[in-house]
């Protein structure tokens, strides 16, 4: 084999490996961070608290409402009012007690109490309208003010004052704030559950708003790692790594450039690698000229010689062969091997006869037999690619089914049509021999550019890893996909070819 050539150029698609921009290992720690929105929350809090106090106070100062203890405070004194007037309404009755009035008969007559705290003061009203001969003093209460009757319920405390001619009156009270206007009591909830609502309302919206801002920061600062993985993914190993204000995120920074180094170590590996198979590949295709050279000579002079029908026969496979091998090894040279020359398609009944044609030829020098099952029919469609480079790539896995096979062994070919992955239907290609099949080794790496098969495939000592690799890139670029298996009953190896139909 040639020698390999040194100084050979770095391929354009190798990414940069330079690599640069290493994160600062400085930062504020994420603790500070989430203190810093907790102060946030408290000092809010804070302004809330202190703006709801000045407003509760300036209502209060104002006159807006009562405070809680107004109807304790100042139940005698309306008690005295009650007990000197006649007729009592709004204007002796303040908007901090619901009252209800009743006459000689102890019917109710007037008041703003309703449902279940007018039900209750009737019946404090009748309670005392029974048993009220038996009170001796009344006539001396009814001058005080000092109240008939007081019963505490868990919704208000009820007082029964007697007027000025004699008639119940039954006053209610709450110990909470109300509103100094019967027309805003009624219509809305007392100011003390009122401000405590607009204050959980304003702190809801607060830590909402808190939240989201948090949420918001955090994730802009975690938009790095969408930065710095996706430089990886390209394989932009000389992106600058960008760098943050808290310090576990540079911590993990730093994970991601120790792992970019790592990669860019094991892609250099790899490149390397590949470039040392490509300069073997293209050595090899070279060192075949020459006895490929010395095979045409001798085909030519052999020609020239008296052959029979049979001999000439042999010979016109021969040069077909050699024909053949030089095509491959000139793509090879060139670079372009599995690159499809053409992609103006072929139909799979003309490549299933020039693969059956050259199998059989094949086959027949290799003191083989072939075994042909067709599922095609006359006009079954076209797939995307050369005709020969599909038609080489298939007899490139004939030949490692051949070299595989016993003496005297059977390689199966089967063609049929299948349902394909994208809903179309596919050319299947079957290549089986009866030689000891694949390993799991072999299953995961035999279509690896030159790899060598293990000792589980006997008689291999003559591969060098090219056929089934190129078979495989050819396939491919055709935007097919070749598979290996093992013959379900454990005897052979299977190779499957699986082309679009057009």
């Amino acid at each position: 084999m040639g020698g390999l050539t040194d100084g050979v150029p770095e391929s354009p698609m190798e990414p940069s490996v330079k690599g640069k921009g290493r994160p600062s290992r400085k930062g504020m720690p994420i603790v500070l961070l989430i203190i810093r929105y907790f102060l946030y929350v408290l000092l809010i809090l804070a302004v809330l608290f202190a703006g709801i106090y000045m407003v509760w106070i300036n209502l209060g100062a104002r006159g807006d409402f009562f405070w809680a203890n107004y109807g304790e405070q100042h139940l005698e004194k309306v008690g005295q009012s009650i007990s000197r007037s006649t007729t009592v309404d709004e204007s002796v009755i303040p908007a901090a007690y619901w009252y209800r009035t009743y006459d000689d008969q102890g019917h109710p007559t007037g008041g703003d109490m309703k449902g279940g705290m007018a039900n209750e003061a009737d019946q404090l009203a009748a309670d005392h309208w029974e048993h009220r001969a038996s009170k001796p003093s009344e006539e001396q209460t009814k001058k005080t003010g000092r109240p008939l009757a007081t019963r505490t319920k868990p919704d208000a405390t009820y007082v029964v004052y007697a007027t000025a001619n004699g008639r119940p009156c039954v006053l209610a009270y709450r110990i909470q704030p109300q509103w100094a206007s019967r027309q805003t009591r009624d219509r809305y909830t007392n100011p003390q559950n009122l401000l405590l609502a607009s204050y959980g309302m304003a702190l809801l919206l607060t830590l909402l708003s808190i939240g989201l801002r948090a949420a918001h920061v955090i994730s802009s600062k975690l938009k790095v790692f969408n930065q710095v993985a996706d430089d990886i993914g390209r394989q932009d190993l000389d992106a600058s790594l960008p760098s943050s204000n808290v310090l576990e995120i540079n911590r993990v920074l730093g994970s991601f450039d120790r792992m970019r180094v790592t990669l860019r170590e094991s892609l250099e590996k790899t490149w390397t690698a590949q470039e040392s198979q490509r300069r073997q590949v293209a050595a090899l295709a070279h060192d075949l000229k020459t006895p490929l050279t010395i095979m045409r000579g001798n085909a030519d002079l052999l020609g020239e010689t008296g052959l029979s029908q049979e001999q000439q026969s042999y010979l016109d496979s021969i040069e077909d062969a050699i024909r053949e091998m030089a095509d491959y090894a000139q793509a090879i040279s060139q670079g372009s091997v599995g690159a499809a020359s053409e992609r103006s398609g072929v139909t799979t009944v003309a490549l299933r006869d020039m693969v059956d044609n050259q199998a059989q030829g094949y086959l027949n020098a290799r003191g083989l037999r072939l075994k042909r099952e067709d599922r095609l029919g006359s006009d079954a469609g076209q797939v995307s690619g050369n005709d020969a480079d599909l038609a080489r790539a298939i007899m490139n896995i004939v030949a490692n089914a051949a070299d595989y096979s016993p003496d005297q062994g059977l390689v199966a070919l089967t063609w049929r049509l299948e349902d394909g992955q994208a809903g179309g239907r596919d050319l299947v290609v079957t290549v089986r021999d009866q030689g000891p099949g694949f390993s799991s080794r072999a299953l995961a790496h035999a279509t690896e550019w030159l790899y060598q098969a293990d000792s589980s495939r006997h008689g291999s000592g003559g591969h060098h890893g090219i056929g089934l690799a190129a078979a495989r890139s050819t396939v491919e670029s055709a935007g097919g996909r070749l598979t290996l298996g093992n013959a379900t009953d454990g005897n052979g190896a299977v190779v499957t070819v699986s082309l679009p139909v057009q």
